[in-house]
């Protein structure tokens, strides 16, 4: 595609041994998408043949790993969700090919390896808990202690007040609705301390 049209030098590209280009840009462009459009799935050839080249790796080894796997990712054994081929996994430091990988799990290992040495330093000093608190005694302290109250509508109950709500509820003929009109806390708030999710430290 040329173009016939007069036209500033500023519509075109580099110019060529006469001074000018014989393609505006416009003409370019289209030249240009018309080749992609037309060689689509060769483009799609060479870069994979490229890409697998870079690991030394052929289709038919690429294939031939890919069957061996089931055709699914040699990590989670599933397809890649986003419906892109399996990554080759290699070892960075020596280049060796492990396997084909999804997005995710290639991207996952690559964050593993990165920490692994720091991960495994962190786990070998604090695997079996931090050596400066007792883990059994905060347990129990904190299984003991009162539960936080919910808000500031409960945190002007008493703890006779709580024990007389729930009497009064096992005792019937007063709903929810109206226990918390009585002492002016929600009715949602009424439900937990009757379930003792808050207050479970008054009987």
């Amino acid at each position: 595609m040329h173009c016939d049209r007069p036209l500033p030098l500023t519509e075109f590209h580099r110019p060529d041994r006469d001074g000018g280009s014989r393609k505006c840009r416009s003409c370019r462009a289209a030249t240009r998408k018309t080749w992609r459009e037309t060689y689509r799935e060769k483009q799609s050839v060479y870069r994979r043949r490229f890409k697998l080249s870079q690991y030394g790796l052929t289709e038919a080894e690429y294939d031939s790993m890919l069957a061996a796997q089931g055709g699914v990712c040699a990590m989670c054994r599933e397809t890649c969700v986003s419906g892109r081929q399996l990554a080759v996994d290699h070892d960075h430091s020596t280049g060796v090919v492990r396997g084909l990988l999804c997005v995710k799990c290639n991207r996952q290992l690559g964050i593993f390896e990165a920490l692994r040495s720091t991960a495994e330093e962190y786990l070998a000093a604090y695997g079996a808990g931090n050596p400066h608190i007792s883990h059994g005694e905060a347990l129990r302290e904190q299984r003991e202690a009162p539960r936080p109250r919910g808000s500031a509508a409960t945190s002007r109950l008493t703890e006779g007040d709580v024990a007389q709500m729930r009497a009064r509820y096992a005792a019937g003929g007063v709903t929810q609705r109206g226990l918390a009109a009585d002492y002016g806390i929600s009715q949602n708030a009424v439900g937990l301390i009757l379930r003792r999710v808050t207050w479970g430290h008054v009987a």
